[in-house]
């Protein structure tokens, strides 16, 4: 189909001119450099664990911390019922014991665990004894801690809430609470039931009154830094906290944890705005506390440097995990926001250096994406650190691999570097052989390399105990993907209807899948069954924060066609396109899924009038990207705006010219993975099919009634190929055109007929351009180093561990 408008850049598009020979390798080049240098706060861990300490509370911390190291293990290793066990139980407060006479260390944490083994036994829940070995690093953490603890009889401690075990009422310990919220949170989300949710949020109020309590008291009663007006200050020194004791110090973090995850809970739980401000307000509060501890660490960083003593400040690898944690995350997740929402957040002190936040993280592990391969002897000593024993420490590894290997799919991100995330989540997976998180990042990563095939093999062995198999159903929604990907219709039917039934996350989604997976087979027999699962997809949508999600608008939305119509076009792929999997369909797989797609453009074109096709040298639009929304199309862009309504009529097909863009641009897209797949030679034919796909989807745009996304998608990946031939000034003007700061609307994007057809993927699309912006900066900063920066799917300007 013919263009709208004809220009000498887009003919240089078709001739392949300005494109690398090669596309870039998915195999990562130097970090990006760093505004500000990146702190390495594990160095200052002067915590001697061989030292008993004076106080009874930081006695009592150090019991809770070793035997919470330890059920850590047992959840990270899918032994969730036995770490439930450990906390169901609640804290032993440390005792002292003498034997002939003489004074021996605490054994509480000793006690406390032969009690656990023995309830476990009773109740069939004592893992096997090869489960045991994968944990001997966890016991001899805990066994070592425990031996160390010795200090006076005392039924009250620093990490309680001083009520004694002998009136019935259990001590608290601040440890043990946080570590209930996080369970009963998580449990939360995965079951996704509001009951469940209510619990997590009552968990977490407990832990910020027990945390409370410890926190070092001012002179009118409340917690030092408990930020009375900190939202207008916006910062707490470093000297509030020079003058706590351990204990008072890891209070602090506890009230700010738990604060942060209970908003976050609230927030999918109330749909209420002024909760939402609310809860905005508390984030604020936290983040206070937080950007004062990390100061305070600064500080003592500075101290170390100059040659200073800093052991009175008594730092340990938990505190540190736990700020690393909370400081980069607050970076990492404000940087993914819009602009104007980033800009705003910014003004009242919150920070959004992503890279910045990504290398904090790493450092805390002490890893080095540069470094060349660890030898057996520098392995053996990581493993044997005791600075990778913070409690906290699992997550800030876990961090970095969720985005570059799920997060990263979603939304492109530029310095992305699997091949560093491998190197992270292998090291865990030795730790943790069992463990469903990092066997199921494993087998994104799989995925994320187009390495299908091995990422469902991998998913296969995920384990979770019969408690958590609503855990599960992660594995079983990616083999979904990935049979959806190969167009194995009967592997997708099964695992969608194995989610439908089990999995509460989203019954529109699971109901929509099945519905879709089962009309692709063609099964005449199952007419009934889908016409059922597609009238109750929008039963049951959740919402979050407030809003409904963009994914089960879109099913609600396709929904509502099928059952007005009767049928959908290539439901699959199109379902697809929310989830990215283009990105990481290997090349046999996009040529089975291009001649899918292309035999439904030759059906279409097919149907297209005859009158319409007589007018393929008339331009209908003025051009491809001066559609607004205030003028009204059809008024505005079109020469005879009546003749060519007549024109373009299809009988008994109302939304003909949704599916026909549908298609130009499902084929375009698969076109654009085909010819610039990484490690791949650049493939000029499938580009030039990309191209004029993506405008034949712009001529016939105007005439869409629903499906708008398919117009914005397609200038987001003519601008992605801009980029690949170095037009980074058309495509930037291309991206700001989508975020709307030449549109009339300041946020989100218009409909493309006055009054009809809402885009209902307007969110995803505003994420993406976001990202793409900061692809055109990596893209021009590798262009003036002499060298390309992206491939086919999104910017890939991470490293690579390279052998010396």
């Amino acid at each position: 189909m013919p263009p709208s408008v004809s220009t000498e850049a887009d003919e240089e598009v078709k001739n392949g001119q300005g494109f690398p020979a090669f596309n870039a390798s998915r195999q990562r080049r130097p970090p990006p450099k760093l505004k500000k240098p990146v702190p390495r706060y594990r160095h200052l861990a002067r915590w001697d664990k061989n030292k008993i300490p004076e106080s009874i509370e930081e006695q009592q911390m150090n019991q809770d911390l070793a035997i919470l190291r330890h059920a850590l293990d047992l959840f990270m290793n899918s032994r969730m019922e036995e770490c439930e066990a450990i906390l169901d139980q609640g804290p032993t407060p440390v005792t002292e014991q003498r034997v002939n006479g003489s004074d021996l260390p605490s054994t509480a944490a000793h006690k406390a665990m032969e009690a656990l083994s023995e309830k476990l036994q009773d109740t069939n829940l004592k893992a096997s004894d090869a489960a045991k070995d994968n944990d001997n690093r966890s016991t001899t953490a805990a066994s070592s801690a425990s031996s160390t603890m010795h200090g006076k009889q005392s039924s009250s401690s620093s990490s309680t809430d001083g009520k004694k075990d002998g009136k019935g009422k259990k001590p608290r310990s601040m440890y043990y609470d946080l570590g209930k919220g996080i369970i009963q949170g998580l449990r939360a989300l995965v079951i996704y039931d509001p009951a469940e949710i209510e619990k997590g949020m009552k968990a977490f109020e407990q832990a910020i009154k027990t945390a409370d309590k410890q926190r070092k008291g001012s002179i009118i009663g409340l917690g030092s830094v408990k930020a009375v007006g900190s939202f207008v200050v916006g910062t707490i020194g470093a000297g509030s906290f020079k003058g706590m004791n351990r204990v008072q110090k890891h209070a602090e973090l506890i009230y700010a944890e738990a604060t942060i995850l209970r908003s976050l809970l609230s927030f999918v739980y109330h749909v209420d705005f002024w909760m939402v401000i609310e809860e905005c307000i508390n984030l604020r509060n936290a983040f206070t506390i937080i950007q004062g501890l990390k100061s305070f660490m600064d500080n003592v960083e500075s101290e170390l440097k100059s040659g200073k003593n800093i052991d009175r400040h008594q730092i340990d690898e938990h505190l540190i995990s736990g700020v690393t944690l909370s400081y980069s995350l607050y970076n990492i997740i404000i940087s993914f926001m819009p602009d104007i929402v980033m800009k705003m957040l910014q003004l009242v002190g919150f920070p959004s250096d992503r890279d910045w936040g990504m290398a904090m993280l790493g450092a805390c592990g002490d890893w080095d994406p540069m470094a060349p391969p660890e030898t057996p002897a520098e392995h053996a000593e990581r493993l044997a650190s005791s600075a990778n024993e913070g409690i906290r420490r699992q997550f800030c590894d876990m961090v970095p691999i969720i985005f570059q290997v799920l997060i990263s799919s979603f939304f492109p991100m530029n310095h992305i570097d699997l091949n560093y995330a491998k190197t992270i989540n292998d090291y865990n997976l030795e730790l943790y052989p069992d463990s469903p998180f990092f066997v199921f990042l494993k087998g994104r990563q799989l995925q994320v390399t187009s390495k299908l095939d091995e990422a469902v093999e991998t998913y296969k062995t995920g384990k979770v105990q019969s408690s958590w198999h609503h855990l599960g159903h992660i594995f079983v929604f990616e083999e979904l993907m990935c049979a959806m990907m190969r167009e194995d219709l009967d592997t997708a039917c099964e695992k969608s209807r194995e989610l439908l039934k089990g999995s509460r996350w989203s019954k529109c989604c699971f109901r929509y899948l099945t519905a879709i997976t089962g009309y692709e087979r063609g099964d005449t027999s199952e007419k009934r069954k889908i016409d059922t699962l597609m009238g109750k997809v929008e039963e049951n949508m959740n919402k979050f924060a407030g809003m409904n999600l963009f994914f089960e608008t879109f099913c609600a939305r396709k929904s509502k066609r099928f059952i007005k119509e009767g049928r959908l076009l290539l439901p699959c792929y199109d379902f697809m396109l929310l989830w990215n999997t283009f990105d990481m369909m290997p090349p046999n797989v996009l040529q089975k899924a291009l001649a899918t797609i292309s035999s439904e453009v030759r059906r279409l074109e097919g149907m297209l009038p005859k009158k319409m096709k007589d007018r393929e040298s008339q331009p209908l639009a003025l051009n491809d990207q001066t559609i607004e929304a205030a003028s009204g199309y059809l008024s505005s862009l079109f020469s005879n705006k009546n003749a060519i309504l007549k024109d373009s009529k299809v009988e008994g097909y109302e939304n003909f010219y949704d599916d026909y863009c549908l298609a130009f641009f499902l084929q375009g897209l698969v076109a654009y993975h085909i010819a610039f797949f990484p490690e791949a030679a650049f493939n000029g034919e499938m580009c030039r099919l990309a191209h004029e796909s993506f405008q034949t989807v712009f001529r016939y745009a105007p005439l869409i009634n629903d499906d708008t996304y398919t117009y914005y998608f397609s200038h987001y990946y003519k601008a992605k190929i801009w980029i690949h031939q170095g037009r980074f000034d058309d495509a930037k003007a291309r991206f700001k055109y989508l975020s709307g700061l030449t549109n009339t609307t300041l946020v989100g994007l218009p409909a493309l007929v006055a009054g009809k057809g809402k885009n209902s993927l307007e969110f995803f699309v505003l994420m993406k351009v976001h990202s793409g912006m900061l692809d055109i900066e990596t893209a021009k900063a590798a262009a003036a180093n002499g060298g390309s920066s992206f491939d086919g799917s999104s910017i890939h300007t991470g490293s690579v561990r390279s052998e010396k």
